[in-house]
């Protein structure tokens, strides 16, 4: 016997399917889980406080990594961050292991056992699950859990920045070329700089301008023109080069920028003219 859900989870309906009672409300529980974490239905408050509890929780604990890394504070309130700390953990595991229950009522994951191993190695589990690995990781890689607030998307429903995302990420791939080019071309020109000023400056430099892989410390700063200026050259042609590197840089590292700036406009063209919804253009 099987009871169906009639819209209100006051009382259930009964149809015959052969599954047990327990059966039904284990499956009506892991349905209002899987609402409350993966797809919060839209005038749910459960679904809205709960979320809005983990992302406060997520702030709060990204907080407190940051707040250790000041001796006095960490000294004092050493035992208030530790408590802080192993509470969160808590949190985010037994949240976790929610998300695993009840990933398998999306009709790709439905398999018991292999829909939750395609769900562990999705990114976003993935990330979950790397959030609670860095508890007990030897290198403190908690600050990682910032990344954690692209659940957000889903609690404040912004389906049209979803959908948004999508459409630049389309437009970026259908630019892969051009950005590929782009990231060679830079390349390149690190790489002959670093070696020009290596051959010109390392004469009268030797401590500074020491190898071409030590030299394309200088060339990078160079190129994108930031310019510590630890490391200058000091001969003339080795200033020319450094010049004449530096104008160049301009023009071959915003090549990217421009690539991107044109996907994301192109992006927001092609979004006007399609249906937020389905996608279909909007004059076909």
């Amino acid at each position: 016997m099987r009871y169906a859900e009639n819209g209100d989870f006051s009382t259930y309906h009964l149809a015959m399917d052969g599954r047990l009672p327990h059966q039904v409300l284990h499956q009506t529980v892991r349905q209002s889980v899987f609402h409350v974490l993966h797809k919060p239905l839209p005038n749910s408050r459960v679904a809205r406080y709960v979320n809005y509890a983990l992302a406060l929780l997520i702030l709060s604990n990204c907080a407190a990594v940051a707040l250790e890394t000041v001796p006095s504070i960490n000294q004092t309130h050493q035992s208030l961050l530790f408590w802080l700390e192993a509470i969160s953990t808590s949190v985010f595991v037994v949240e976790y292991m929610a998300r695993l229950w009840v990933c398998v009522e999306q009709t790709r994951l439905s398999h018991p056992v292999f829909g939750r191993v395609r769900y562990v190695f999705q990114p976003l589990p993935l990330l979950d699950f790397i959030v609670i690995a860095t508890y007990f990781a030897p290198v403190d890689l908690r600050f990682l859990r910032i990344f954690r607030l692209t659940r957000l998307l889903r609690v404040l429903h912004l389906d049209s920045f979803d959908y948004s995302m999508q459409r630049v990420g389309r437009a970026i791939g259908q630019r892969k070329h051009l950005l590929v080019m782009s990231v060679a071309l830079m390349l390149i020109a690190v790489y002959c700089l670093a070696a020009l000023l290596f051959m010109v400056e390392h004469s009268v430099q030797p401590d500074k301008f020491s190898s071409i892989p030590e030299t394309l410390w200088w060339a990078v700063v160079t190129l994108t023109t930031i310019g510590y200026g630890d490391i200058t050259p000091i001969t003339p042609l080795g200033k020319l080069l450094a010049g004449a590197g530096a104008i160049f840089g301009i023009g071959i590292f915003a090549l990217p920028t421009a690539v991107m700036t044109a996907a994301i406009l192109d992006a927001g063209t092609d979004a006007e003219a399609n249906c937020p919804h389905c996608g279909h253009r909007l004059d076909s």
